[in-house]
């Protein structure tokens, strides 16, 4: 009877033969990086381009903004780690209170907002539109924002970047997990590009090192698919990136991620600023 008892299938090899992503971490692709974004010009209808970055409260978006920003001015200091955004770890609730932009040159602005608290969605896509659409002043605080009867001039924006958090995603509550599929809704009819980006791979890889296989790793895949499969958003417009945390100076491969994606979001903007 022994011999007829059915064997558990094998489980699945933790790496694909395949990565179901290309990126290339030599560091001559590192640099081929660095300099597409120093030379990047929007499209002639628009004088910069402008990106917002969404999140909510601890999905890393400050962390990444510093990753960013640490990246893209590694020659002003020295390839040290900075911190342009508070983060105080672990946040409850949102460090940035006003519509804050940072300039990388005078071609690439990057807006920061206060991290989503679900108390705090209701008004939120109404808040998030207004900013979208460039009706409201750098500066703003958000809890304003709908009490002010005056027409702001402020910077309409050109590409979106919702952060989420990978490690916490399993446990992301329902609520929030529709207002971001409604907001990402919003942009596909006004037609703003949306990026989702995705933080906190570095809790599921060991090493940094590891990180060249993340587009290889079986269960980081599996758990990206299920988040654009509910927030609605197809694979292309998912990226990867892991931030800096403990490091005190950039690292390629570090390094390598957090430029493909400005490089993505930057690309993304220029079919909207064409059809402006």
């Amino acid at each position: 009877m022994g011999g007829l008892l059915s064997k558990e299938p094998p489980k699945p090899e933790p790496l694909l033969p395949i990565p179901w992503r290309e990126v290339e971490f030599r560091h001559e692709a590192y640099m081929k990086l660095q300099d597409e974004i120093k030379n990047y010009q929007p499209h002639p209808k628009a004088s910069t381009t402008n990106i917002l970055i969404l999140g909510n409260v601890g999905s890393g978006k400050s962390s990444f903004l510093n990753s960013m920003f640490s990246e893209l001015r590694r020659e002003d200091f020295n390839g040290r780690i900075q911190s342009f955004q508070g983060v105080r770890p672990p946040a409850q609730t949102s460090v940035t209170q006003r519509l804050k932009c940072h300039k990388f040159n005078d071609k690439i602005k990057i807006f920061d907002t206060a991290g989503f608290e679900l108390e705090k969605t209701v008004n939120a896509t109404i808040i998030l539109k207004k900013i979208i659409d460039g009706e409201v002043a750098e500066g703003s605080k958000f809890d304003d924002i709908l009490e002010t009867k005056i027409k702001m001039e402020g910077d309409q924006i050109h590409c979106v970047v919702l952060v989420l958090s990978l490690h916490n995603a399993e446990n992301l509550d329902p609520a929030l997990i529709q207002f971001y599929e409604g907001l990402i809704g919003m942009l596909t009819k006004t037609g703003v590009p949306c990026k989702l980006l995705v933080t906190f791979v570095d809790k599921l890889v060991e090493k940094t090192e590891d990180l060249k296989d993340l587009y290889k790793r079986r269960d980081i895949k599996q758990k990206i698919e299920k988040l654009a499969k509910e927030m609605r958003i197809s694979m292309c417009n998912v990226i990867v990136v892991s931030n800096y945390f403990e490091e005190l100076k950039i690292n390629q491969i570090k390094g390598t991620l957090l430029l493909e994606a400005v490089a993505q979001m930057l690309t993304a903007a220029k079919p909207f600023q064409e059809r402006m």
